[in-house]
């Protein structure tokens, strides 16, 4: 008997997307029709977090199943080794038809300080922006990373460059001008502009990256493979803009304040309350002083717009597939790296800091043929559980790399830390972990976050300043706004944290690669 044809697989992802920001989990403004349709026909996970609050490590560990320690991008700036194996090459291995659309920042967005860019092979630096701009490079060597074709982008809003460019230059010369920011006013904050942008919706890297993945599957249909497309929006990362009616879509009057309380930085790390009232470089903070309150609403109103955008694509491409009859076939997934503040405890950006506006993400999954419908669960789950679930509804092993065909030790442990969600998305579990553990290693101020969240509580310490950290009780106070760490009663709960912590970080690290004989 024939074996049954893999699944295709359709991978939404966004950058920047706070996990709150869903209508159909209770956002008191925004709404995502079509992402509340995907869900209704899915599975929710209303407790999904990211592993790092940086674009770079959190992509490199969809891509590979391992930890930032595990496959080294420790924080942004760092490329991804092309020799650890990926869930894509996997995939391409066993006859998928592997494409990547969109953001991948899988390599560096910059060269290196201090370098002539032009000693630099844009061969190995293909994702840099200025390159793109300069024509060094017009396309992605392939296979990238597992991926055998790739329309690529970087950078965002008016300052977009990659495949996107050559296709809307041709359409409209004056492009980037029509993205761009009009002049300030008089007495405006120009810190950060918040615009609808001119640029016709039909013009949009949006609707480009759309077109492309229906061309994708074109070319997966014709050769009869089943496909993996990975489409990877730039936004809702700044610069606040969208085309309209999106730009225009939410009003900034009736936008909520930010989650916080005066005098909440003076009960936190000393960096916070620096980072609030200065502007000094780390890896994702920009300072708020000079932010009023309605600039921020403005700033949070345009970005519930972008989200929308986003969601109006995902529209499409559901459309697209039940057009086509794929439905039934295609794990849907839908994604976000990372959130972000939006001023948020004071804060704006992906900060070193982990919050729950920063580190929980939208996930939700649908595949009518054996996942549960309607869902909505609050398990946890971890952006290490990704890949294993990938490859397991792909009905193939995880890449190991170098390993012997028998394996030396019995008792060694999984290849990857990240579990599969298969059961939960099944409807046959209620959980597939008790905690989920996060990371940053914070360069610019010489230190390593680490973050255990559990079901009820929030641990965070400071590799390079032991007496500072987080501790929140989420029964009591879910929005993080009590910062326990130095109240006394709370001192066995933190060391109890800090032991279970330790655990989970030494249960997580790598085991690849792989003993290969006894010595």
């Amino acid at each position: 008997m024939a074996s049954p044809r893999r699944p295709n697989f359709l991978v939404i992802v966004t950058d920047e997307m706070p996990g709150n920001c869903l209508s159909g989990a209770g956002h008191p403004l925004v709404q995502t029709p079509n992402l509340d349709r995907l869900a209704a026909a899915g599975v929710r996970l209303d407790r999904s977090y990211t592993i790092h609050p940086m674009c770079m490590a959190t992509r490199a560990t969809w891509f590979t199943g391992r930890t930032p320690r595990g496959h080294g991008v420790r924080c942004n700036g760092i490329p991804l080794d092309p020799a650890i194996p990926t869930i894509t090459e996997a995939l391409r291995q066993a006859g998928y038809y592997t494409h990547g659309i969109g953001k991948h920042h899988l390599r560096n967005w910059s060269p290196v300080r201090d370098t002539d860019p032009g000693t630099l092979d844009p061969r190995v630096w293909c994702e840099v922006r200025g390159f793109w701009a300069e024509g060094r490079i017009a396309a992605i060597p392939t296979p990238y990373y597992g991926l055998e074709t790739v329309d690529f982008l970087c950078g965002n809003g008016n300052g977009i460059q990659g495949d996107y460019v050559p296709w809307v230059q041709a359409r409209e010369p004056r492009w980037r001008e029509l993205m761009s920011p009009p002049p300030p006013e008089p007495g405006e904050n120009t810190l950060r502009r918040v615009w609808p942008n001119r640029l016709p919706a039909e013009l949009h890297y949006a609707q480009w990256m759309t077109e492309c993945s229906f061309a994708a599957m074109d070319r997966a249909q014709a050769e009869d493979r089943p496909f993996f497309i990975w489409h990877s929006f730039p936004d809702p990362h700044p610069p606040y803009t969208a085309p309209e009616p999106w730009g225009s879509m939410y009003d900034p009057a009736k936008v909520p304040i930010p989650n916080r309380r005066e005098g909440e930085l003076d009960d936190l790390p000393a960096h916070m309350a620096r980072q609030f009232r200065e502007r000094f470089l780390t890896s994702g903070c920009i300072g708020l002083t000079d932010i009023p309150d309605d600039h921020l609403r403005r700033m949070r109103a345009m970005t519930y717009g972008m989200i929308s955008h986003v969601d109006h694509h995902v529209g499409l491409l559901l459309d697209e597939l039940d057009r086509r009859g794929l439905s039934e076939d295609t794990v849907v997934v839908f994604l976000s790296d990372h959130g972000r503040c939006l001023g948020d405890h004071w804060l704006d950006n992906m900060p070193p800091a982990h919050f729950d506006e920063v580190l929980r993400v939208p996930g939700i999954w649908r595949y009518p043929r054996r996942f549960a419908s309607g869902l909505a669960t609050d398990a946890l789950v971890s952006a290490l559980d990704f890949a294993p679930t990938v490859l397991d509804l792909a009905g193939l092993p995880i890449p190991e790399g170098s390993a012997p065909p028998t394996p030396e030790c019995a008792r060694q442990r999984p290849p990857w830390p990240g579990r599969s969600l298969l059961p939960l998305l099944a409807g046959e579990g209620t959980a597939v972990r008790d905690a989920v553990v996060c990371e940053l290693d914070e360069d610019y101020l010489g230190l390593q976050l680490r973050t255990l969240i559990t079901r009820d509580h929030w641990l965070t310490v400071y590799g390079g300043d032991r007496t500072q950290g987080e501790l929140f009780d989420l029964t009591q106070d879910p929005n993080q706004l009590r910062n326990l760490w130095d109240v006394p009663d709370a001192a066995p709960l933190k060391a109890e944290l800090q032991s279970r912590l330790l655990y989970e970080l030494i249960e997580s690290d790598s085991v690849l690669p792989r003993r290969l004989c006894h010595a």
